[in-house]
């Protein structure tokens, strides 16, 4: 192969491997100063010089590793064709999202977003599925894959002007009161890896934490999901012979690992942030290298947030336990092996206990609580409504999506133990231990109630061990897609191309069903901040003549957070209160319940009142709330004054 071809390819590889490195020491490192000491200057100048030289030691260490085969070999006439349609696809895609940008309090991105914009996505799927299967351009296809994965995260960073979700605003404006003042009390021991990777980024590049925020799990998931995937796949003996024969299906796997969905990637949260990171870490850990970049993604993952990361250090531990068994005596395995189990199974029902820092209520009893969550996870085999026959299709796959996982993870196992693969031990007995003790964990954390959560709050926790499990299956799923998509490729032309309709119509069900939805068969119920919130909140605190608190949805709460930051708390006997329902959990959001679900009298202020010990009290409600007509005029006769905010938001003021 000519020299030019490689040094691409080589320079773009150490790039990737390198940017990650840093970022997982910078989230380490930053998350220990912050909590030893501060991210003030100091504590940012201690970070980097903490980063830089760890950053060195690791490079001095690191090992060489195989490179992707071809660089950045010139294409084929044909293959420039198709890829100036691709490129200008994926530019009338983001035109198209950039004029569906808006600040309207919104259920769904779609309702904004050209139904054109399917048909071209459809359409760039099917064009860059052409380009990867051409033996040209290399390690460019890994580009041109991350540039599609940025595609599909990005439609609500795009879409949402002012921000999409609840969580994302609560820690922003955490980490721009750590960004002004160096630190916030308490320190809790987790998401701090969240917290100083943006704000040491954001102190030293001058970016915003706002912007920062928005972007960082969608951007981060593009530029390193595709190449971790893609080195797990190269990583086993057999690769070079099965590639020979079938193409660059390795390319076509990552690609059309996007029809399972991908929520966890188009939001940033310390969770999401935290499944980025255990991806990479099981994937590296399967991807024959050395453990020291492997415990390095255990810890990130660790201090992003402990509910993902016990899991990843479980599993490395694991890898280095499996690396060395030959020498231990069986005793000695056994111990191991179990006490890393047991870490897993009862390690995470107790960490979400302590982390959550709620009263415990009662533990549930009996057979039958044991068995619900299963039955809740697997459900019943549910078709579609009558609708067009898309539609039917699309939630077709969502209302049996748990069942069609299961399925399909099943059907890895027996794929992975028939495939001649080098590393077929672990990639069977790593994930079937990890699961097994996953969903026993599952099973704990389901049985565990708390005394001041909301009832659907209760599970939310537990809930996402069943996502932690899909992400320790996912190198099994992506060794059983490339054995059938090496088997598709070998059928004649017509029966590929069907199989390829059938994968770009997944594709597309994917993408439709990873963001929130409001169509004839779903309902996301919630609604984005608007505008209208922020001008809202803006209103009560240029028109309020002393202290005050104010009754609001959530998303209300959210804009508060946006515009004041966690400057407004009182003392109350039930500990420091936000002026705005945060949590959701909290007295103050109960107050708002009793208002708009019963009756919107002063009668129930009185205890919020009391509570926050202030004079006035303010209730807001959005015309999108249910049955927002009759509390809005049953509040006009009872309130003391009211006003509104383009006829979307009402507020009303009471007296304590």
């Amino acid at each position: 192969m000519p020299r030019n071809t490689i040094f691409p390819a080589k320079i773009m590889n150490n790039l990737s491997e390198d940017l990650l490195v840093l970022i997982a020491l910078t989230a380490v490192i930053g998350a220990a100063v912050y909590y030893f000491y501060a991210l003030n200057w100091p504590g940012i100048i201690i970070s980097l010089i903490l980063i830089i030289g760890a950053f060195i030691l690791y490079r001095r260490r690191r090992r060489p590793e195989h490179e992707p085969s071809g660089g950045a070999a010139a294409a084929t006439r044909h293959g420039k064709i198709i890829l100036i349609v691709y490129g200008l696809s994926y530019l009338a895609m983001m035109l198209i999202l950039l004029a569906a940008r808006t600040e309207r309090a919104l259920i769904s991105p779609w309702e904004m977003v050209n139904y054109g914009f399917f048909w071209l996505y459809g359409l760039a799927s099917l064009l860059l599925a052409l380009l990867l299967l051409l033996k040209e351009s290399g390690r460019w296809k890994i580009l041109l894959l991350s540039a599609h994965y940025f595609l599909s995260f990005a439609v609500a960073l795009i879409v949402y002007q002012i921000g999409y979700g609840f969580d994302p605003f609560v820690h922003r404006a955490t980490m721009e009161l750590i960004a002004a003042k160096g630190l916030v009390l308490p320190k809790p021991p987790y998401y701090l890896g969240q917290y100083g990777l943006i704000v040491i980024i954001s102190r030293l590049s001058g970016l915003t934490i706002h912007f920062l925020n928005q972007v960082l799990v969608p951007l981060l998931s593009a530029l390193f999901l595709p190449p971790a995937i893609y080195r797990f796949l190269i990583s086993d003996d057999q690769t070079a012979t099965t590639e020979s024969r079938t193409g660059n299906l390795n390319y076509l796997v990552i690609l059309f690992l996007l029809a399972m969905t991908f929520s966890p990637f188009i939001l940033t949260t310390p969770q999401n942030l935290g499944y980025l990171f255990l991806m990479l870490t099981v994937l590296a850990g399967l991807s024959r290298r050395p453990l020291a970049p492997v415990f390095l993604l255990a810890l990130a993952t660790v201090a992003i947030h402990p509910l993902t990361g016990l899991p990843a250090l479980a599993w490395a531990t694991w890898l280095a336990y499996e690396r060395r068994r030959e020498k231990l005596t069986p005793r000695s395995k056994k111990t191991l092996a179990w006490s890393i189990w047991l870490f897993i199974a009862l390690g995470l029902p107790g960490a979400l206990f302590w982390s959550n820092g709620h009263s415990l209520n009662n533990l549930n009893s009996g057979w039958s609580a044991w068995f619900a969550p299963l039955q809740q996870l697997i459900a019943e085999p549910s078709s579609a409504g009558r609708e067009d026959w898309l539609l039917n299709l699309i939630y077709f796959l969502a209302h049996n999506y748990n069942l069609l996982i299961i399925a399909a993870i099943v059907a890895a196992f027996w794929f992975a133990r028939r495939l001649e693969l080098a590393r077929r031990r672990l990639l069977l007995n790593g994930p079937l231990f990890m699961s097994t003790a996953l969903i026993t964990a599952y099973l704990l954390s389901r049985q565990i109630n708390f005394n001041d959560l909301i009832d659907y709050e209760q599970a939310a926790y537990a809930d996402r061990l069943p996502i932690i499990v899909m992400i320790f299956c996912l190198p099994l799923l992506a060794e059983a897609g490339r054995a059938l998509i090496g088997r598709i490729l070998t059928r004649p032309r017509l029966e590929r191309a069907w199989w390829l309709a059938c994968g770009l119509i997944l594709l597309l069900a994917s993408l439709y069903l990873s963001y929130p939805r409001f169509d004839k068969y779903w309902n996301s119920r919630g609604y984005s901040t608007s505008a209208n919130d922020l001008a809202a909140v803006r209103s009560i605190a240029d028109r309020a003549t002393g202290p005050y608190v104010v009754l609001a949805n959530q998303q209300v709460s959210a804009a508060a957070l946006q515009e004041f930051g966690f400057d407004h708390y009182y003392e109350s006997a039930a500990g420091p209160l936000y002026f705005y329902p945060i949590p959701t959990g909290g007295p103050l959001y109960q107050y708002y319940l009793d208002m708009v679900y019963k009756n919107p009298v002063p009668a129930n202020l009185d205890g919020a009142c009391r509570l926050a010990g202030v004079p006035a009290v303010y209730l807001i409600v959005n015309k999108y709330w249910h049955q927002s007509g009759r509390i809005i005029n049953e509040a006009k006769l009872q309130a003391d004054s009211w006003w509104d905010i383009n006829g979307a938001v009402y507020i009303f003021a009471y007296s304590c």
